[in-house]
C-alpha cells in the first residue's frame, strides 16, 4: 500500500500513465478536496512500475457503489434492507473507467491477486461493504480471470464510446464519415462561426476556475435534478497543479463561458470530463461540436491516438465515428449481508446494461439502413 498520490513524485507517476484520468495532478486534487486512498503500488528492483488506484468511497460524485448498483432497483433494495456503504472502489477518482497504471506486462495474474489480497485487507480493516472493480475492459483477462477465481461476481456494466485518431487532418476526418455525417458535422461549423462563438483549450485553469464551478453546478444541477457532491475548491485546486496534460475545453461567447469539460491527455489518451452545458447550448449544435469533432481536431494536432468519451450520449458519438468499448463489473461482498444483496443485484443490473446495449445497436440498425 502506497497511501496518497502525494508521496509520489509527478515524474514517477506520470511516467506509468495510460489514461488521461491518471494525470497525478487529477489525483492530488481529489485528495485534497476529502477522496480517502488506498493505492496499491508494484515494485520492480525498488522501482515504481505499476499502480492500482483504489478508494474508501462513502458517496462520491458518480455515485458510489450503492447508488451505481441500485439504480432502479433501489426500492427493491431498500426494502430487503443491506447497504454496501461504504466500499472501497479500485480506479481513478471521478473517472468513467478503472484501468491501472503501468504496462499490461508488468500486470499479471500473480500481480493482480497480491494486489487484491492487499485491497480486500484494507477494505476489512475499514469495516467496508463491498470491493468493486468498476468499468473494467471486456478484453482485461488478466484481472477478470484473476477476480474469478477469488470469487468476485461479474456483471455486464455501460458501455463506453471510444474514438480511435486515424486520420492525419480534421478535413479527412470529415471526409470518412457518410453523406449525412458530413453535412451535419459541416453544418455544426458554419454554426459555430457564424455564432461568433470561440472554443478553446486551456491550459492554465486559474484564471477560470470560478467561471467552470458556477457552470458546472449549474449545469449538473439542471441535467440530475440535484446539486453535485463536488468539492467546492476542486476546480482551483486542480488548476493549482499547473499540470501538462490538464486542460479545458472551453467555449466561448464574448467573455461568457457557453460550455465547458476537462479535458486530461496521458499514454496517448485524451479523457474529456467534469463537463458542462448553458441553458443556451445544452445539446444543441455547439454541444455536438465540442462532443467529437473539436476533440478530433485536438488529438490530430497533438499527436494523441485514441479518445475516451465516456458512456453517455452514445448514439451521436457512435454516428460521428466512435467505436463502442463493452465493460464489466467485479464486485465482492465483504459480510454475509451485502454478498447475498449483490447476488440479487449482478444480474439485475447485468440485465440493464445489456437491455441498453442492445436498444443501442437496434438504433445505430435502424438510422443505418435508413435511405
Amino acid at each position: 500500500m502506497i497511501g496518497s498520490a502525494r508521496y509520489t513524485t509527478r515524474a514517477q507517476w506520470d511516467a506509468l500513465a495510460r489514461r488521461g484520468y491518471h494525470r497525478h495532478a487529477w489525483f492530488l486534487a481529489a485528495e485534497a478536496c476529502g477522496a480517502e486512498p488506498r493505492h496499491v503500488g508494484v515494485f520492480r528492483g525498488g522501482e515504481l512500475v505499476a499502480i492500482i488506484p483504489a478508494y474508501l468511497e462513502h458517496e462520491t460524485l458518480h455515485g458510489d457503489l450503492h447508488s451505481r448498483w441500485y439504480g432502479p432497483a433501489h426500492r427493491i433494495m431498500a426494502a430487503l434492507g443491506p447497504r454496501l456503504r461504504p466500499s472501497l472502489a479500485i480506479g481513478a477518482p471521478m473517472s468513467t473507467g478503472s484501468d491501472p497504471l503501468g504496462s499490461d506486462g508488468v500486470l499479471t495474474e500473480p500481480v493482480i491477486d497480491q494486489a487484491l489480497e492487499l485491497l480486500e485487507g484494507e477494505a476489512r480493516a475499514e469495516r467496508a461493504k463491498a470491493i468493486v472493480w468498476t468499468f473494467v475492459d471486456e478484453g482485461a483477462a488478466a484481472i477478470r480471470e484473476t477476480a474469478r477465481l477469488r470469487g468476485y461476481l461479474e456483471g455486464s456494466a455501460n458501455s463506453e464510446a471510444v474514438i480511435d485518431v486515424e486520420w492525419s487532418a480534421p478535413e479527412e476526418y470529415i471526409a470518412s464519415r457518410s453523406k449525412n455525417v458530413q453535412r451535419t458535422l459541416r453544418n455544426e461549423l458554419a454554426w459555430v462561426h457564424d455564432q461568433g462563438i470561440r472554443v478553446s483549450w486551456e491550459s492554465d485553469l486559474r484564471p477560470h476556475a470560478e467561471s467552470f464551478d458556477t457552470l458546472y453546478r449549474a449545469s449538473y444541477a439542471k441535467r440530475s435534478g440535484r446539486a453535485p457532491n463536488l468539492a467546492p475548491d476542486f476546480f482551483s485546486e486542480l488548476a493549482g497543479h499547473r499540470s501538462k496534460g490538464v486542460r479545458a475545453q472551453c467555449a466561448w461567447k464574448g467573455p461568457k463561458l457557453l460550455e465547458m469539460a476537462i479535458a486530461l491527455d496521458g499514454g496517448g489518451a485524451l479523457d474529456l470530463c467534469l463537463s458542462a452545458q448553458s441553458d443556451e447550448t445544452g445539446n444543441g449544435l455547439l454541444h455536438q461540436h465540442c462532443l467529437c469533432y473539436d476533440p478530433i481536431r485536438v488529438a490530430i494536432e497533438d499527436s494523441l491516438t485514441r479518445i475516451h468519451l465516456g458512456p453517455g450520449g452514445l448514439y451521436a458519438k457512435l454516428v460521428r465515428g466512435a467505436r463502442l468499448s463493452s465493460r464489466v463489473t467485479l464486485v465482492q461482498g465483504l459480510s454475509a449481508a451485502a454478498s447475498a444483496a449483490l447476488r440479487v443485484l449482478a444480474p439485475i443490473t447485468s440485465a440493464r446494461h445489456r437491455a441498453k446495449h442492445r436498444r443501442l445497436i437496434e438504433r445505430i440498425n435502424v438510422g443505418s439502413a435508413a435511405p
